[in-house]
């Protein structure tokens, strides 16, 4: 095999010595697909020994050509040829190039060879992979934002003359990058710039010729000059430098940034060489996928410093409790317990919002009176403003089965909404009302009822051209807006398995509609509101307690024991299972265990559960937890527990759930 030498490698001319320094791989073939010279980048992906071997060989390693070969696809008929594939370069890495196939052709006209021009295409489909792997709810956006991506860097003209001039050739290759190209003398003065550039940038060869381009930022400027200068003395090249640059018309672009200094016909710095690729959808991209690191980060932090605040609520609200126990009714500090006893679940709801952040989500359904959660929210986000309310509800409202939290929250997302797009006041009008769908409703289920609920404000609405966005997460239109309000909003409808709508003409207001399934007449046993009778007494009843603080034992066991319950006291699962086989043992086994979900260092109630129904099937317990959105309060059946709690919860709700585990 022979040496590759210079006249191996293209490089017969000033301008040949500027394609060698570019970041794309160029190789000239016979027409038997033998090669006869390369590029610098040729040599880098496929090594030095290849002038003389097959293509196939070279690249692939095969004995014959290529499936989809780009330069068969030409002398197949067709003007160029194109295709991607993976290769194994000279070191031993494995890439995916995007390769293309132009004629060469004699004065005959006749086709006596190619050039193959081959793009390192690896970085943007590492890209691809990573953006899969992202929350489905960003995944369309992501999906297509690569897409463009990928049409953008993959973008080739072909528009080689039939003459064989090599500095033609060449010539061609620049004007028809996908990458913005400029030829810079050696004081910064444009000789050469490609139409991708006037595309990217606005400038034309016409406008800067002769001139330096006025597009570095001044927050870039320093360290372009330092780059600059170091390219023009030293001839230090670089390669994929990341930076900003302005356009025309003062757009900000993300730029990657290549460049090399070329010599004259004598050996002496002549100028410039300049790739700059657009990596401005590249940026928004990694900002997105930042965003929801961040988010996954805050909903960690979130999950646990709610859990944290429900476990002190709840000490509050037991100690409340056994106030209200030892006071008269007719004792003038109780309405003082009562407003503190509602302040407790008033901060209960804004640790649901700080929960719609963590790990889960998933809605924990109780019989619910949708009126009067609406009247509580919209009372509660209404505090101080100079919008006003309206309710109108004709008929009283069926029932619904949801998580009161989640839909309080729903209901505060559209009021503020509402109340924001009134800054100068107004009027929201609330109404609901039982509906049988239509079948153009489009709604989950058209043979069930529905209770509809309206919330239409007098605002400034919503331009049509960004309606169907408005669900969309970190999509807002404020200047200090997360994005994230509507998209909380639109996933709990959804996991009600409800529908949500909005109507907005721009300038006359929105109006958003919720329709939510109606509870049919004959309801579950397991919803009745009132439980029945208990068949045995507190006085020979044991409950065993299980939470790892002492705060929440100490409360819960005084409340129970108040009410002439046999408290038994743990910390983790393994007191748990060693107080229940004691009461095994004694012959009188603990009617009922209320344990916490989550102990940290310990065993927690998951765990614990399934112990204590090895040593008794018929065990019942009661799992309770500050994470109110944990897949495990929402479906706490399949786990074994018998019943579930959220934290904070006062003495009523508490033996609410005792009488009805009891009665059973």
């Amino acid at each position: 095999m022979e040496t590759p030498s210079k006249n191996n490698s293209l490089t017969d001319s000033p301008l040949a010595d500027i394609v060698d320094s570019l970041d794309i791989a160029i190789w000239e073939l016979d027409s038997s697909f033998r090669v006869r010279k390369y590029n610098r980048k040729a040599k880098e992906i496929y090594g030095e020994d290849v002038i003389g071997n097959f293509c196939y060989q070279a690249a692939a390693g095969l004995n014959k050509i290529c499936h989809d070969c780009p330069a068969e696809k030409v002398l197949e008929g067709h003007q160029c040829g194109r295709s991607q594939h993976t290769r194994v370069t000279a070191s031993g890495k494995t890439i995916t190039i995007d390769h293309t196939a132009t004629p060469l052709k004699n004065e005959a006209g006749e086709i006596n060879g190619f050039v193959v021009s081959i793009v390192d295409i690896t970085h943007l489909k590492n890209v691809e992979l990573e953006l899969k792997e992202h929350q489905l709810q960003l995944e369309e956006l992501v999906t297509e934002r690569t897409r463009a991506l990928q049409k953008s860097e993959l973008r080739y003209r072909v528009l080689y003359e039939k003459s064989k001039l090599q500095e033609e050739l060449y010539r061609s290759i620049l004007h028809s990058s996908s990458d913005a190209i400029v030829v810079y003398n050696i004081i910064s003065q444009v000789n050469y710039l490609n139409p991708t550039f006037s595309r990217m940038f606005g400038w034309t060869l016409d406008e800067l010729q002769g001139r330096r381009i006025p597009f570095i930022p001044e927050s870039e400027r320093e360290t372009s000059m330092q780059l600059i200068t170091d390219l023009i003395d030293k001839g230090t090249p670089y390669h994929a430098f990341r930076t900003k640059r302005l356009t025309k018309t003062g757009q900000l672009k993300d730029i990657s940034l290549s460049a090399s200094r070329y010599a004259n016909h004598r050996g002496q710095p002549a100028g410039m060489l300049v790739i700059l690729r657009d990596i401005s959808e590249q940026a928004r991209t990694e900002q997105e996928i930042l965003k929801i690191r961040k988010l996954e980060s805050v909903g960690i932090l979130a999950g646990g410093i709610a859990h944290d605040f429900n476990n002190i609520l709840t000490a509050i609200l037991g100690n409340i409790s056994l106030v209200q126990m030892l006071t008269d009714e007719k004792d003038k500090t109780r309405k003082f317990l009562l407003a503190s006893e509602k302040a407790c679940f008033r901060a209960k709801a804004l640790t649901q919002q700080l929960l719609t952040f963590a790990k889960g989500g998933e809605p924990i359904k109780k019989l619910a009176s949708i009126e009067e959660i609406i009247r509580e929210a919209t009372i509660f986000v209404s505090g101080g403003s100079n919008v006003r309310c309206d309710f109108h509800f004709p008929q009283p409202l069926k029932p619904v089965i949801i998580d009161a939290d989640q839909m309080s929250q729903v209901v505060q997302n559209i009021i503020i909404n509402a109340q924001q797009a009134m800054p100068n006041g107004g009027v929201i009008k609330i109404s609901g009302e039982n509906y049988k769908p239509k079948p153009q409703d489009k709604l989950p289920n058209t043979a069930s009822d529905y209770v509809k609920i309206s919330i239409q404000d007098q605002g400034c609405g919503i331009p049509a051209a960004i309606l169907d966005r408005i669900f969309d997460p970190y999509f807002t239109t404020k200047a200090k807006g997360s994005g994230l309000g509507l998209a909380i909003t639109h996933s709990i409808v959804r996991k009600h398995n409800s529908d949500i709508m909005i109507d907005s003409i721009e300038g006359q207001g929105c109006t958003v509609t919720i329709h939510l399934p109606a509870v049919e007449t004959n309801l579950p046993d397991n919803l009745a509101s009132e439980p029945a009778k208990p068949t045995l007494t507190p006085s020979n009843t044991t409950i065993i307690i299980m939470d790892d603080e002492e705060i929440i034992r100490d409360v819960v066991g005084d409340m129970l024991s108040h009410k002439g319950y046999k408290v038994l006291l743990a910390q983790d699962g393994k007191e748990t299972i060693r107080l229940y086989k004691k009461t095994l043992s004694d012959g009188s086994p603990a009617e009922l265990i209320i344990m916490d979900l989550t102990i940290p260092g310990g065993m927690g109630g998951r765990e614990t559960v399934q112990e204590i129904l090895k040593l008794n099937l018929e065990a019942k317990v009661i799992v309770a937890s500050g994470y109110a959105n944990d897949p495990i309060m929402a479906n706490f059946k399949e786990y074994g527990f018998s019943a579930a709690i959220n934290k904070p919860f006062n003495l009523q709700e508490l033996t609410t759930i005792i009488d009805k585990m009891l009665s059973n």
